[in-house]
């Protein structure tokens, strides 16, 4: 199975457990990779063989950006759902969502990833 990959994404989101988290919002990473059989893109190199990542961002930036979740496994589900619905070609997903600026004390991320 063959594989596109969006990696590093970034937007901006007001998911979190902290009321403050949900109003002040804070960036989001987002990692995408999908499977499917690519080689007809390989020979034709029309869009149409293969599913556009120019779509896959959009749906991505429009989860994040869109309706506040409490947790990333949330949002991650949400993202990978929408995902498998967007080209039946997708046979497999996986979604890493990572809160870059968590309110912690020290520095560090966080990551939730769930795979389909």
């Amino acid at each position: 199975m063959d594989e596109i990959k969006l990696d590093s994404m970034v937007f901006f989101g007001r998911h979190g457990v902290n009321p403050e988290e949900r109003e002040l919002g804070q960036r989001f990473g987002v990692s995408l990779s999908v499977w499917l059989d690519l080689s007809a893109a390989a020979e034709s190199d029309a869009l149409e063989s293969t599913v556009s990542y120019a779509a896959l961002y959009k749906l991505v930036r429009a989860e994040v950006e869109g309706e506040p979740s409490r947790l990333l496994e949330r949002l991650a589900g949400r993202i990978l759902q929408r995902v498998l619905q967007l080209d039946e070609r997708i046979e497999q997903a996986q979604v890493e969502v990572t809160k870059l600026n968590p309110p912690l004390k020290g520095s560090t991320t966080v990551r939730a990833g769930v795979v389909m």
